[in-house]
């Protein structure tokens, strides 16, 4: 298990070190607001298509190969975006990523096959705080490898930093990973189509629940956080890559806390349903604390709203992975986590794409106003959850020792 976290914050670290110039560089070559944001969409618009097919692959020939060309497609993506020259390269480039970007609902997968239900949440935790982590240092090593200034930000360095931490992963899945499905496991497999997977899913109300949740909260996280560059530059909250760092610094902390430490006592205690339930409220004050914070500039003020913006989410998602992977079967987890992450990635797709024209057409706090609105529906969503059914997992003692 150790391992495949550690997978995940590597190739996570390469995905955040992005996140502070990516927006600004596509306005760099000529794009628009809407299409900066429409470019940084596509990355998640490939994963929506992706994911499922990946999750499925997984469960039919094990999660390590899949691991492997995942990654590699990652390498190969972040080399494509460090030679983009134009706006359609980098946009070429954010789909390609998206496309290949079949590791995480893999890795979730992964997890799964080698922890007990009572486990399970802790470890979700671990892989949120492997993302928490990911998100202080990512976007730290992107502001200092792109530079001081937005207008002539450094893209190509930080993508081949990138492209080097997604290939320490890929080296690592070779010759350290242990597969957690037995051959037996794998064979079996085989039998369930994908519509088949869809009728068994429609017959299991809280899983359409949680994976409406998942929707409506990627859909949030897609309008207030790919927009939080472009948004912190007409606030005067930051002028340059350099300057988002303490502020996202801020929020990474607080979701490694979270996640690393406190989720598994937490999710025993109150269980996942309320914590999905705090985290949503806790995530819409938060936002709006955002743009109260903005309108005086106050960085300090930022900080701190995201740092409870961070919280909020770390509640949610770890509580949404846990309770969705309990849902699943050991036959059918990876394709049920590749349906929930590609759901997931629908809904950031759409938030990021909608989040430039919504900051421009209706103003600089809209996209902050629509995400607690959309948290407002997850909370009754979450409200909705009964106690989910509880499956037996399958004897992994010697793949968990190995992992």
């Amino acid at each position: 298990m150790y391992i495949a976290v550690a997978i995940v914050l590597l190739d996570m670290i390469g995905f955040a070190i992005m996140l502070p110039i990516l927006a600004y560089y596509a306005l760099q070559l000529g794009a628009t607001p809407g299409i900066a944001t429409l470019c940084m969409a596509l990355y998640v618009v490939g994963m929506f298509f992706s994911t499922p097919i990946w999750g499925r692959l997984s469960d039919r020939f094990g999660r390590k190969p899949i691991l492997v060309v995942s990654l590699a497609g990652a390498v190969l993506g972040y080399v494509l975006l460090g030679f983009a020259t134009t706006v359609w390269m980098v946009a070429i480039s954010r789909l390609f990523s998206g496309l290949m970007a079949g590791n995480l609902s893999v890795a979730q997968a992964y997890v799964a096959d080698v922890t007990t239900d009572q486990d399970r949440a802790k470890a979700m935790g671990m892989l949120g705080a492997a993302f928490g982590i990911s998100f202080i240092v990512g976007p730290a090593l992107g502001g200092f490898l792109a530079g001081d200034s937005f207008e002539d930000a450094n893209l190509q360095l930080p993508a081949m930093v990138s492209a080097g931490l997604s290939l320490s992963a890929l080296l690592v899945v070779i010759f350290f990973l242990k597969e957690s499905l037995s051959g037996a496991t794998k064979s079996n497999n085989q039998t369930q189509s994908f519509s088949q997977l869809l009728g068994w899913v429609a017959e299991r109300r809280g899983l359409c629940l949680l994976l409406g949740a998942v929707t409506v909260y990627n859909l949030a996280a897609g309008f207030v956080e790919s927009i939080f560059p472009i948004w912190a530059d007409a606030t005067d909250i930051a002028h340059g890559p350099k300057d988002l760092v303490p502020v996202l610094i801020a929020a990474g902390i607080a979701m490694v806390i979270v996640q690393g430490g406190l989720i598994g006592p937490l999710s025993r205690r109150f269980g996942e349903r309320r914590l999905m339930r705090a985290g949503a409220i806790l995530f819409g004050i938060s936002a709006i604390l955002v743009t109260v914070a903005g309108g005086y500039a106050s960085v300090p003020g930022v900080a701190a709203a995201l740092v409870g913006q961070g919280i909020g989410a770390a509640f949610v998602l770890t509580s949404m992975q846990s309770l969705t992977s309990k849902e699943a079967q050991a036959d059918n987890r990876g394709a049920v986590m590749g349906l929930y992450n590609a759901l997931g990635t629908l809904g950031r797709g759409m938030g990021t794409a909608i989040t430039g024209t919504a900051f421009a057409g209706i103003g600089i706090h809209a996209p902050y106003f629509i995400g607690t609105a959309l948290m407002g529906l997850l909370l009754l969503l979450a409200i909705a959850l009964r106690a989910p059914r509880a499956n037996e997992p399958v004897p992994v003692v010697a793949v968990a020792e190995g992992s």
